[in-house]
């Protein structure tokens, strides 16, 4: 498994927050950086092809 297929992972988003957190980052500030990548990851994936369709 690569490291994009493991981006892909809740508990790998949860693995970076709570480094951050560990690493002295505030905890608002890193809920609300998650927000945003979820977001963006969540739009992202609205465009891109499910594996196998599409050929």
């Amino acid at each position: 498994m690569n490291f994009l297929q493991r981006l892909r992972e809740p508990s790998t988003w949860a693995g970076f927050a709570g480094m951050a957190i560990a690493l002295g980052a505030n905890p608002d500030k890193v809920n609300v950086v998650a927000q945003v990548v979820g977001a963006v990851v969540s739009a992202v994936a609205v465009f891109m092809p499910e594996k196998g369709k599409g050929k």
